[in-house]
């Protein structure tokens, strides 16, 4: 028991606000958005472009709706399929995973102060802070940490949860997609001038948390039963 959590929430969490300080403190922020920011037009060369924002934008959401899509046809499905049902649980959480890590990390970005770099002086924008401002009228208003673009791929990391005890492998294999994936996702975001770096790392601790959250609320008793009356069978084999 101690060991999941130490692995699956300590862990990743220490990890993640320490990866977080540092590319704030140490300038790494700032320097991904200065390479993205052209200084002699006065813009981001990658804003509007077709690759990031029509492939990787609206093409990258649209792939993960239909993935969720899927999932959740599944999941109706196994209603009249019999030789299904214990893959109902695994199911519902990995569609539950792809619509409320996203929707944290929109919940984040509306009680965030934290100001979008293209909104910056620095960078062509009207603000002169980055944090949402009385002086730059923007009091008020929807931050921009985490990155929500993100959120579309590191929900994906729900599969691993969803099938961490079934298909080990396949598991480990949703992981990696998902933390490639989002990272891909919240680097064109990056290009565009949308978020720093550190937005990036917040999402994939949002959307990470809500998919253990929901493990831990459904699918985790039952996975622990089982290693309980696997254990004497796998001793037995092991000796």
């Amino acid at each position: 028991m101690a060991a999941f959590w130490t692995t699956h929430f300590a862990v990743p969490l220490c990890a993640g606000v320490a990866a977080i300080a540092w590319l704030k403190s140490s300038g790494w922020d700032r320097a991904a958005i200065d390479a993205a920011f052209d200084a002699s037009t006065g813009q981001f060369p990658w804003r509007s472009h077709w690759f990031t924002e029509g492939l990787m934008h609206s093409g990258g959401k649209l792939l993960v709706m239909v993935v969720t899509a899927l999932a959740a046809l599944l999941l109706i499905a196994s209603r009249w399929r019999t030789g299904w049902v214990t893959w109902r649980g695994p199911l519902a959480l990995f569609v539950a995973g792809m619509v409320l890590g996203p929707l944290a990390t929109s919940v984040g970005k509306n009680l965030s102060s934290a100001r979008c770099p293209w909104d910056l002086a620095r960078y062509g924008g009207f603000a002169a802070h980055e944090h949402n401002n009385a002086e730059d009228g923007t009091l008020g208003r929807r931050g921009c940490f985490p990155c929500g673009q993100a959120s579309a791929g590191f929900a994906l990391t729900a599969g691993y949860f969803a099938l961490r005890r079934r298909r080990p492998r396949a598991a480990r294999a949703a992981l990696g997609i998902g933390l490639v994936y989002g990272t891909i996702l919240g680097a064109g975001r990056v290009l565009q001038g949308a978020h720093y770096p550190s937005h990036v790392v917040g999402t994939a601790l949002v959307c990470w948390n809500v998919s253990l959250g929901l493990y831990a609320l459904t699918l985790k008793r039952r996975d622990d039963q089982c290693d309980t009356l696997t254990a004497p069978i796998d001793s037995l084999r092991a000796s």
